[in-house]
């Protein structure tokens, strides 16, 4: 929240603007073709190729405040050692005329000093944007030798030193067409290096864990309003705060709305904050065309000009962040960070009948009965803590829901006559409503810690002092199984010969007779039929699909559809795996198109559907083979809506009268999900 206290804040001193341009008509400051850059946005032409301008140097440097001195940067813990003064800056409604490179506050020195403590790296930065924050195209060039500095800026190759290794990354929080609410919704994050759950700002930040986090999001669309453009602003700012990560905020040259409106919101919230304003903006209105490409009818992307000033206008922001921090530690004061504990069942937990599940609501696609049921738990995140909402119970048209097991507590597999859950590091055996608690040292930062073998054992990975462990729990004590690698991940199967686990890139056969374990010779998603088959899919050399079939000693390699791979599971008898993929788009992370395939042995192929409108996110088998549950998310404004739809295998034709609508307007992250007789 906006500071109480304003922290010495002096009136910024403008320089001419038409100085900026002198600036950049002097600048020596080399870029290479921009033709390969500005297809960062996909729908921008292509400018010919600039010519660097290599004129003597203008002596002023851009518009900027005045800068903070060492001694006023020095801090004392917990806070900075700075003295109030009368709030003297700018009033919002004056933006334009607000420096291109601004003070440093003491509220945004605070920000960066808890940060510290929290563990941040000060050496990290990290950019929330759009197409036009790519590397190729914004910051990029500063890891490379094709850029130089006239003698009057080469100070800026101190803060180009200071951050290398973040200015050309390829961050999770920037990509085309990414907006303020884009960035804010899981279904938009790398499923390859994020968790279940996480927005794509909160992936980056746990990712690069950067002290300072650059937000230019210029894409606009029409029809929304300034006030939504600020509305989720706002909560970027407030999550990055509240992880101790300084936003800097930037105007953006365009003004396709018409009315400045989005400019004045970004201002406004600089202002009530107290955070830097980068004006970029100000810094292109001397270039040709403000800086934009005059050829382009949307009036949005940038000309050579206006890519120059851009990488070097926040360059020059991101050296003022760093020397008015330079001071700053967190003193040994590490502010309490959260430990994992056990939670304890509740004692006012008593399982059985529930009128629905929390925070969602159901809308089933018939009244008519389904005694077939479902089993499945759910989780929610709040900020970076994944929390399970329980386990239960219901039918296909989502009615009759029965709680099994209260919050904390996550499904993991199930047999016949119960099931094995999940809470932090303890692994539970629930049958008939009575818990045994297995181990308390469960590896729970897995996908799959736990399952059941084919003969009603459980299989486990434990966490111990000495490592992590293979373990079987069966009648008796506890057996341990002694392999050469560390296993990481459970491979569910009821093969009754063997137990699949991953170590790495590497998948292992553990024969259940002796305990000896063979490294598979591939090293692609696996899933294991009851019968033995085995199925990879990983992607050729053009990074598209591609399915190895294993039966015995033969092998089948298939083509599929798209470029991820997003599930897929074997009928109970082994004769089909249903194989779910997608088409996920290089410029966007957008799941574009998704596909469903049923693949027998040997190369049978048969594509069962392809859906544009939403993505998959699960497919499980019904215990007779016979149908197959198909889950698929999708989002509608502020909603997000599963949807659980019932295909018919043999006509493979959905079932009208089976299935239901699952809405909620938080992210529900689904636990594997079965289907019980």
């Amino acid at each position: 929240m906006p500071s109480a206290l304003r922290w010495n804040l002096q009136r910024p001193n403008h320089h001419s603007p038409s100085s900026i341009f002198h600036f950049m008509k002097s600048l020596t400051f080399i870029l290479l073709t921009l033709s390969v850059i500005i297809t960062a946005c996909s729908s921008a032409p292509t400018p010919p190729n600039p010519t660097p301008d290599t004129g003597t140097p203008d002596t002023q440097p851009l518009d900027t405040a005045t800068p903070i001195s060492d001694a006023t940067a020095t801090v004392a813990a917990p806070r900075p050692n700075v003295s109030p003064t009368p709030d003297l800056r700018l009033d919002p409604a004056k933006w334009q005329e607000w420096p291109v490179v601004p003070q440093i506050s003491g509220r945004a020195l605070e920000i960066y000093q808890r940060g510290l403590a929290l563990g941040n790296d000060p050496r990290h930065f990290s950019k929330i944007g759009d197409c036009q924050s790519v590397p190729a195209s914004f910051f990029g060039i500063y890891e490379t030798d094709r850029y130089s500095f006239a003698s009057e800026y080469q100070y800026l190759q101190e803060t180009v030193d200071f951050y290398q290794g973040s200015f050309a990354r390829e961050g999770e929080s920037v990509r085309g067409g990414f907006n303020t609410s884009s960035v804010l919704l899981p279904f938009w994050a790398n499923a390859e290096v994020c968790q279940p759950g996480e927005s794509p700002m909160a992936c980056e930040n746990r990712i690069h864990n950067p002290s300072v986090v650059i937000i230019s999001l210029e894409v606009w669309f029409e029809g929304r309003t300034a006030d939504v453009y600020e509305k989720y602003l706002r909560q970027i700012i407030e999550f990055n705060i509240e992880q101790g990560t300084l936003p800097i905020l930037a105007t953006k040259a365009d003004n396709v709305e018409g009315d400045h409106s989005i400019n004045r919101a970004i201002a406004q919230l600089a202002y009530e904050y107290d955070l830097p304003l980068w004006n970029y903006w100000r810094a292109v209105q001397p270039l040709p065309n403000h800086g934009l490409d005059p050829t382009d009818p949307t009036g949005f992307h940038l000309n050579v000009d206006g890519w120059n000033m851009r990488s070097f206008s926040a360059l020059q922001v991101l050296d003022a962040v760093r020397r008015a921090t330079s001071n700053l530690t967190a003193n040994g004061t590490a502010l309490a960070t959260p430990t994992s504990s056990t939670i304890s069942p509740s004692a006012s937990f008593t399982p059985g009948p529930v009128a629905g599940l929390p925070f969602s609501s159901m809308t089933p696609a018939s009244a008519d009965s389904a005694p077939a049921s479902l089993l499945f738990g759910f989780s929610t995140r709040a900020g970076s803590e994944l929390t399970s909402a329980g386990i239960f119970q219901g039918n296909l048209n989502g009615q009759n829901w029965l709680a099994l097991a209260e919050s904390g507590f996550a499904i993991l597999d199930h047999s016949a006559s119960s099931l094995l859950a999940a809470q932090g590091q303890n692994l539970y055996l629930i049958k008939d409503s009575q818990r045994t608690l297995l181990t308390d040292k469960l590896l729970s930062d897995t996908g799959q810690p736990a399952n059941f073998l084919a003969d009603g054992s459980i299989v486990a990975i434990l966490k111990t002092e000495t490592g992590n462990q293979l373990v079987i729990f069966a009648d008796g004590a506890p057996q341990i199984i002694s392999v050469e690698k560390t296993p990481q991940t459970l491979y569910p199967s009821r093969d009754p010969n063997h137990l699949y686990w991953g170590a790495g890139d590497q998948t292992f056969a553990t024969a259940l007779s002796n305990f000896a374990s063979t490294a598979l010779p591939y090293t692609s998603h696996p899933a294991f039929a009851a019968d033995g088959k085995m199925a990879f899919l990983d992607r050729d050399a053009t990074g598209q699909n591609q399915l190895t079939l294993v039966n015995g000693t033969e092998t089948q390699t298939l083509p599929l559809f798209g470029n991820r791979l997003v599930d897929m599971e074997w009928s109970p008898d082994g004769s089909t795996l249903a194989v779910s993929v997608a088409n996920v788009s290089d410029y966007s992370g957008l799941i574009l198109a998704s596909k469903l395939y049923f693949v027998t042995w040997p190369a049978s192929l048969d594509e069962v559907l392809a859906i544009t409108d939403q993505s998959v996110e699960q497919i499980t088998w019904s215990p007779d083979g016979k149908s197959l549950l198909l889950v698929t998310r999708q989002i509608a404004d502020v909603q997000y809506r599963i949807r659980f739809s019932v295909i018919n295998v043999s006509t493979q034709t959905q079932v009208p009268a089976l299935g239901f609508d699952w809405v909620s307007e938080s992210y529900l992250l689904l636990q594997p999900v079965f289907w019980l007789p």
